[in-house]
């Protein structure tokens, strides 16, 4: 008897107290300021024109457990000529950004991305491109 006025007690208590449950997607929760959401290249201020910090050195895409990073150097450049990140293939582990010494790299807290197609999963690097994050960098003469 003593054990069914406990459960009991646990059941009420449980029925008056506000529910943990967020009804997503019309509320959505906030993100940690390290959680993991999709891969940004930064950009630097050189000049008139914004520069990627990538410098086209490949340390990401060779240590990316999934192998989803593509990356190709411009001829005589130190600027990618293409840059590419499957997301669909991506586990968001964060070893192509503790890995790249330029700092090129940001994981963003975006963590919604839904399609029905494959191919929106590839991003290039001007959808990469960390817009309004742009760092101003002096010209060395």
């Amino acid at each position: 008897m003593i054990g069914l006025l406990k459960g009991l007690k646990t059941t009420l208590k449980a029925f008056f107290t506000k529910p943990v449950t967020v009804i997503y997607p019309y509320r959505k929760m906030e993100v940690a300021p390290r959680g993991q959401g999709l891969i940004r290249l930064r950009m630097k201020q050189v000049g008139a024109d914004p520069e990627y910090k990538c410098v086209a050195c490949g340390i990401c895409a060779k240590n990316c457990p999934q192998q989803c990073i593509t990356v190709k150097k411009k001829q005589d450049e130190k600027q990618p000529e293409v840059y590419q990140v499957d997301y669909s293939m991506c586990i968001f582990c964060r070893i192509c950004i503790d890995s790249c010494p330029f700092d090129a790299l940001e994981q963003t807290q975006e963590y919604e991305w839904v399609s029905e197609t494959r191919e929106y999963f590839t991003r290039d690097k001007e959808d990469l491109a960390m817009s309004g994050a742009i760092e101003e960098v002096e010209e060395k003469e």
